[in-house]
């Protein structure tokens, strides 16, 4: 307790004090980022032929147009809350 005292006397007479660090010692924020793949296009649009299609062509282009659509809103849902973020960020103080 007598070094502490002693250290503290050190600190005073130096013009500095023996306290911890301050509340607004506190590091920034850290800003967000959008991943560049969440801007990029969000897919390729299907091509239909102009003809009459198959059964089996029809179903293969409505595979290949429902995982493109999913995959667009997949990643529609996390641009959104990359910007919630963003927008967190500027409203702190």
């Amino acid at each position: 307790m007598k070094k502490f005292a002693v250290i503290c006397a050190v600190f005073l007479l130096s013009g500095s004090s023996c306290t911890t660090l301050s509340r607004d010692s506190s590091p920034p924020p850290t800003p967000a980022q959008i991943s560049a793949k969440l801007k990029q296009f969000c897919g390729r649009l299907i091509d239909i032929p102009d003809r009459d299609l198959t059964r089996d062509e029809m179903i293969e282009l409505w595979k290949l147009d429902r995982q493109s659509h999913g995959a667009c809103i997949r990643k529609d849902d996390k641009l959104v809350k990359a910007a919630e973020a963003l927008e967190k960020q500027g409203q702190r103080k």
